[in-house]
């Protein structure tokens, strides 16, 4: 019985063991890449070897045309968006009720969202112990996962077709995760379990953000953290706005210069 029960056990653990080496195998041909482009002998630069290695066609938000018009753009749309989309705190507010969040708390990015905070964040980083990194893990792969992607669609000719897709998500994982740290010392919000359908009784479960902040003795500045967190998020969803805008623009010049030739 001790030998089939390992054996499921380890069987159980392959899908786990598996994303490991494979995430394992792309970190090391990155890395290698990395060392290959970046510290080999070039004219340019160290700091532009690394620009020019994450984004070789200059397609990332570092490299929009910005004018005095376009940061006015960008922070208008970013107070509209903390004005509107920031909902009061939560005390008398059930999580997704609110209509005025509703766009960076959806429930398709936060079906997503969970399914990548739960399965490569917790049950991938918890297995090596409860500490404070095991919650914490959730919130940061759930916000890695789309910068990677992001990245890479940097790497395609044309990947700025995709990027206003790309900063919503990553926005929607800052603004969740800003919601759940400004509830982490209140602890009003009925958090999701790992099922995905039941809920804990507000109150009487700890989320992630109560245990991060307890280990950095910084839990009475919850509601500023949470805050700051939103904010970004704002901000980025701003960027996923003007990044269409910077893509139609490029559309229309690239069009213009086929014409010129």
């Amino acid at each position: 019985m001790q030998t089939a029960f390992n054996f499921f056990g380890l069987l159980a653990k392959l899908p786990k063991i598996i994303v490991f080496i494979v995430i394992l195998y792309i970190l090391v041909k990155v890395i290698r890449a990395f060392v290959r482009d970046c510290f080999s002998y070039s004219e340019e630069p160290f700091w532009k070897n690394v620009y020019n290695f994450f984004d070789p066609y200059h397609q990332s938000i570092f490299s929009y045309q910005y004018r005095w018009f376009s940061f006015l753009i960008i922070i208008g749309l970013t107070y509209l968006l903390y004005k509107i989309y920031i909902p009061p705190e939560m005390a008398s507010y059930e999580k997704g009720m609110y209509a005025a969040s509703s766009i960076l708390n959806n429930p398709i990015t936060y079906f997503l969202n969970y399914i990548v905070h739960e399965n490569l964040g917790h049950n991938m980083f918890c297995t090596f112990g409860q500490n404070w990194f095991c919650y914490f893990s959730g919130n940061f792969i759930e916000t890695l996962v789309p910068c990677i992607i992001y990245l890479f669609s940097l790497q395609l000719r044309g990947g700025l077709f995709f990027s206003p897709a790309l900063l919503f998500w990553i926005s929607t994982t800052f603004y969740e995760a800003g919601i759940y740290a400004s509830d982490a010392a209140a602890s009003k919000l009925a958090l999701t379990m790992s099922d995905m359908v039941s809920e804990a009784v507000a109150g009487t479960v700890k989320g992630d953000w109560y245990y991060t902040l307890t280990h950095f003795h910084i839990l009475e500045k919850a509601e500023t953290v949470g805050l700051t967190l939103e904010i970004i998020a704002c901000i980025i969803f701003a960027l996923a706005i003007y990044s269409a805008i910077e893509y139609f623009r490029r559309l229309a010049r690239n069009d213009m210069s086929a014409e010129d030739m």
